[in-house]
């Protein structure tokens, strides 16, 4: 298994389905994948938002 900060959204979505039926109970790993998941969204979000400036101005008004 690669590590939480390698995976890519969908690998994490596709972790914690897997979890709802491997580990129902494991609230931990769950509240692990979820964090990773958001904060992997949050990257790719700014990473597609980086570039003409466009989303910018928009953000920026």
């Amino acid at each position: 298994m690669k590590p939480l900060r390698e995976m890519t959204t969908e690998e994490l979505s596709a972790a914690l389905e897997a979890l709802d039926t491997e580990r129902p109970r494991d609230t931990a790993l769950r509240l692990a994948l979820y964090l990773e998941l958001r904060r992997a969204a949050a990257e790719e979000e700014e990473w597609v938002f980086k570039g003409e400036g466009e989303a910018g101005d928009v953000l920026d008004s």
